[in-house]
């Protein structure tokens, strides 16, 4: 059985009125019509998650927007659906991980029911399938201005202290990076941010001078830091921030913890339904 969770998420009501009846027309037309429930303020994520499990749902689809998928997740709570997305948001980078551009083509990858196991990331009680940022990589840099950019990159470097593994501590000056387990700029032959491999990737990026910044700022702005010279690049299982306290840990601009914090990876620990044209 389909449950699908509908989110207006800031969306005006008439394109989510709009979206909702496209939604329900190509459900009854690729014969995959289930159980829509929409979120309000009385019924969150969490409660239709409940819901769907209390009334036997196999398969959980979040329709609205990354962080709609993204609190989906938090709501799981061990249990075993599988998953897929339709996207109400046209910037979403989860449709272009998932090979998905728009409602049509959602219902008819969900339709299609290619599915992948994939790695699931963990932290501070919330799941995750992308990538956590923090430092100067928590600011949208692909939507500041190049000045502003320059100054945030310019920006005096943090002196980072990270668990890896349980087995080594790194002390490290950057300023700043991320954590990634599934990009939208990766590739199937891509070895960085590969969510089938049982490894999350850390990058931390260093103090840049201004012409280096100039140089590097497109790569820097769409997260793909090991293009930049002397990013450090750690595969590894499990990572535990420990200093700066305090420092933010974004998902997609939302915090979801701080330093102290402990991020670590589930292989192969989820079923997702995915698009031919998938970025891993």
């Amino acid at each position: 059985m389909y449950y699908y969770i509908l989110d207006q998420n800031g969306l005006p009501v008439d394109k989510f009125e709009k979206l909702q009846t496209e939604l329900q027309g190509l459900l009854a037309e690729f014969k995959i019509a289930g159980e829509t429930a929409r979120v309000t303020p009385l019924r969150s994520v969490q409660d239709l998650v409940d819901t769907a499990s209390q009334r036997g749902a196999k398969t959980l689809v979040a329709c609205g927007s990354d962080d709609t998928f993204n609190l989906m997740l938090a709501a799981l709570k061990g249990r075993d659906f599988t998953l897929g997305f339709i996207p109400f948001d046209s910037e979403s980078t989860l449709a272009k991980i998932l090979g998905i551009n728009n409602v049509f083509t959602g219902v008819k990858t969900i339709a299609g029911r290619r599915i992948e196991k994939i790695d699931l990331a963990k932290i501070a009680g919330n799941y995750f399938i992308s990538f956590l940022e923090f430092g100067v990589m928590s600011h949208n840099i692909k939507k500041t201005g190049t000045w502003q950019s320059l100054k945030l990159l310019s920006s005096d470097a943090k002196s980072f202290s990270i668990r890896v593994d349980n087995s080594y501590t790194l002390n490290i000056s950057g300023l700043g990076g991320l954590v990634a387990n599934i990009r939208s700029t990766s590739s199937q032959a891509e070895k960085i941010a590969n969510p089938t491999d049982g490894n999350l990737d850390l990058l931390i990026l260093e103090r840049m001078g201004k012409l280096r910044t100039l140089a590097h700022r497109h790569h820097i702005a769409e997260g793909l830091l090991e293009k930049v010279p002397n990013t450090s690049v750690i595969k590894c299982k499990k990572i535990d921030f420990l200093e700066p306290r305090g420092l933010p840990l974004t998902m997609l601009g939302r915090v979801v913890a701080k330093f102290p914090a402990s991020v670590e990876i589930i292989p192969q620990r989820l079923r997702m339904i995915v698009g031919r044209n998938r970025t891993f």
